[in-house]
């Protein structure tokens, strides 16, 4: 027998002691949606299978099929798209499907829009495949145009202002440091996910 994506969430649930209600709370669904994913009434969305690898501390690749081997294909409007009224973001790569700590997101960002000073843990690598930025990383400022890639630490704040249409690939990467950090409870023991 084929061992479905739902047969292997319940199994790897199971093998932490979880409850469906528990799992459910966890990711932030009722008990019933993790109760149709389980007996694949329903397969869960990209996102949603992001979230459930994520509770359960497990890759997405594990969940997925023995048919597909080495090779999986997610269609256009399976892909998780966050959208505002500056860019949209689509999670190609979602927390979890590589493992925990790496992400790989497709941006779009309008002309004349920016996207604010922040920081974060971890390094960012982004590759621009549409038009140009400026790029300021702490108190230096980089243009950067079509082709060109750069990385950098993400805990030093930066922001990107966009004076024409602008897309780009980038790829986060949380550091293991602060990857345990966020993991740990206020006692300083290891939460159990």
């Amino acid at each position: 027998m084929i061992s479905t994506i739902g047969n292997k969430i319940r199994d790897v649930r199971k093998s932490k002691k979880l409850t469906m209600k528990q799992l459910a709370e966890k990711v932030g669904v009722s008990l019933l949606t993790i109760q149709r994913i389980e007996t694949n009434k329903v397969s869960p969305s990209v996102s949603m299978l992001s979230e459930i690898a994520t509770q359960l501390n497990h890759t997405i690749s594990k969940f997925m099929p023995q048919e597909y081997g080495n090779f999986t294909l997610i269609k256009a409007d399976a892909i998780p798209v966050v959208e505002s009224f500056k860019m949209s973001l689509s999670l190609l790569v979602p927390k979890g499907f590589i493992n925990d700590r790496i992400s790989i997101s497709l941006g779009k960002v309008k002309p004349g829009k920016s996207i604010q000073k922040h920081y974060h843990e971890g390094y960012e690598i982004t590759y621009i495949l549409k038009g140009s930025c400026i790029f300021k990383h702490g108190n230096a400022s980089y243009e950067a145009h079509e082709g060109d890639l750069f990385h950098f630490d993400s805990k030093i704040a930066h922001e990107v202002i966009v004076p024409e249409y602008f897309e780009f690939i980038s790829i986060y990467v949380r550091n293991k440091e602060s990857f345990e950090s966020e993991n740990e409870k206020p006692n300083g023991k290891k939460e159990q996910r």
